[in-house]
C-alpha cells in the first residue's frame, strides 16, 4: 500500500544495500515517484543478498530487494560514461530529491556533489547517508551492520539471554541500516516542507553512527548524569527483565513496579515461595534471580505463550509474547489493520510484505507495486520522458550506458 501524500514529488535514488533504498521507499510509500538508478547488468548489491525465494539465487529473487524497492520505478544507467552523465543531468532537471549512500570519495570521483546538483536544479534536495557522515576523522571509513552496532554503542548493551558470559552482540539483520534510512527520510521530509515554502533546496548529511546513538536513550543519560555505563548484563542486578521459555515459545516480562510483580504472583496462584525474604523487593529479586528463575519456570512451562500473554494483560502485569516471524504474519491484530500486504511479482509470484505503520483519515491507500526488474522502466523513462527512441536504447545498451 501507499498514500498520495507526496504525490507530485519526484525522487531519484542512487543507492545500494539498505539505508538509501529504505529512505527512498519511505518516500515512495507516501506517494512520491521514486526512480531507482542501478548499474547495468549488476544492479543494486542487495539483489545478491539472501533470503532468496526457495533458496534459489537470482537478481530478481532477493526478498530483501523485493521489500526495499516496492512502489519504485527502476532504470539502469552508467553515470561514469559521458552519455550516461548527460542522461543523468537531464533526469536531475525535473527532480525534487536525490538520495544516495555512496562512499564520499567515490562520489568525489564521480563529480556528484550538492553544488553539482544545485547548478542543474537550484531547488533540489540531496540526502547523503554514510557510515560516519561527510566530516570528521572517520569520514572515509568503511562500515557494516556489525560496526554500526558497536561504534553506535548498541552492541555493548545488547543482551544475550542464553549465555551472558559471551561477548557483546549486534542487533539482528539490517535493523540499524533501516534506522538510518528512516532518519534520512524524516530529515528529507523536513527539507521538502521548507521547499514548499521557500523553493530552496538543501543538503542533508546523515551519519549512520549518529542515527544509532540517537536512539540509545537511557544509556547515554545514565552516563551523563550518574556516570554509570549500562551494559548488556545490567539487568542481572536489577528487578527481573528477562525472557523465559513457556510451553510453546517465550515470554518477556518487565516488572518495574511492585504492584506489577504482585499481580503476576496472583496470576501464578500466589505460590508459597513468593513470600520468601529473598524475593521481597525489586533489588532482591534481581540479586537472587538464579534462585527465582527455576521457580517461575515451573509455572511458565505449564502454559502457552498466548495464555500467559492474555491473562497477564487482563491482570495488568507487563508481560509480552515473543513472536516469531510466522506468528507475526498470522497475527489477528495485523490482519485487522491490513498491515501485511500481498503483491504479485512476475517471477516470484504472490508474496506477503510488511505494509506501512500508519493510516491517513482523509487519504485513501493505493495498491502496492512490486519491486522493479533490473532496467524494467528504461523504455518508459528514456523514451516516454526524455525523448529517446527504441533504436537509441539499443545503442545505449550496446555502449554499456544502460
Amino acid at each position: 500500500m501507499f498514500y498520495g501524500v507526496l504525490s507530485g514529488i519526484k525522487v531519484i535514488e542512487y543507492g545500494n544495500l539498505v539505508s538509501a533504498p529504505f529512505c527512498a521507499k519511505v518516500l515512495a510509500d507516501l506517494g512520491a515517484e521514486v526512480i531507482k538508478i542501478e548499474e547495468p547488468e549488476h544492479g543494486d548489491e542487495v539483489r545478491r543478498r539472501e533470503p532468496f525465494l526457495h533458496d534459489i539465487p537470482g537478481i530478481e529473487r532477493s526478498g530483501l530487494f523485493l521489500y526495499l524497492n516496492m512502489n519504485k520505478l527502476g532504470i539502469t544507467l552508467n553515470i561514469k560514461t559521458t552519455t550516461g552523465r548527460k542522461i543523468f543531468t537531464e533526469l536531475l532537471k525535473d527532480t525534487n530529491v536525490f538520495v544516495e549512500n555512496i562512499p564520499p570519495k567515490k562520489m568525489e570521483v564521480l563529480g556528484i556533489s550538492y553544488q553539482f546538483l544545485k547548478d542543474i536544479n537550484p531547488g533540489i534536495i540531496m540526502t547523503s547517508i554514510t557510515p560516519f557522515g561527510q566530516t570528521g576523522p572517520y569520514r572515509d571509513y568503511k562500515s557494516c551492520e556489525l560496526l554500526n552496532a558497536h561504534t553506535g554503542g548498541v552492541g555493548y548493551a545488547s543482551t544475550r539471554e542464553v549465555d551472558i558470559s559471551q561477548e557483546p552482540i549486534k542487533l539482528p539483520a539490517h535493523l540499524l541500516s533501516f534506522q538510518a534510512g528512516l532518519s534520512a527520510a524524516a530529515a528529507t521530509m523536513g527539507a521538502l516542507y521548507k521547499w514548499t515554502i521557500t523553493g530552496s533546496g538543501n543538503y542533508i548529511d546523515v551519519s549512520e553512527q549518529e542515527s544509532v546513538i540517537q536512539n540509545l536513550g537511557m544509556q547515554l543519560a545514565r552516563y551523563c548524569y550518574a556516570k554509570q555505563i549500562v551494559s548488556r548484563t545490567d539487568h542481572l542486578d536489577r528487578a527481573p527483565f528477562h525472557i523465559l521459555p513457556c510451553k510453546d515459545g517465550y515470554i518477556y516480562h518487565a516488572f518495574v513496579h511492585e504492584y506489577q510483580w504482585r499481580r503476576f504472583i496472583e496470576l501464578m496462584g500466589n505460590p508459597d515461595w513468593a513470600d520468601n525474604e529473598l524475593f521481597k523487593d525489586y533489588e532482591s529479586r534481581g540479586k537472587y534471580w538464579d534462585a527465582l528463575k527455576p521457580l517461575m519456570l515451573d509455572w511458565t512451562m505449564e502454559h502457552t505463550m498466548e495464555e500467559i500473554y492474555r491473562s497477564s494483560q487482563e491482570k495488568g502485569a507487563p508481560v509480552g509474547a515473543v513472536y516469531t516471524a510466522k506468528e507475526i504474519l498470522n497475527s489477528r491484530q495485523l490482519a485487522a489493520r491490513g498491515f501485511i500486504v500481498q503483491i504479485e511479482h512476475r517471477e516470484c509470484g504472490n508474496l506477503k510484505y510488511p505494509g506501512v505503520p500508519y493510516r491517513f483519515s482523509e487519504i485513501p491507500c493505493e495498491e502496492p507495486v512490486p519491486a522493479p526488474f533490473l532496467g524494467q522502466h528504461n523504455e518508459e523513462i528514456y523514451c516516454g520522458r526524455l525523448g529517446y527512441s527504441k533504436h537509441d536504447l539499443v545503442k545505449l545498451k550496446q555502449a554499456g550506458v544502460i
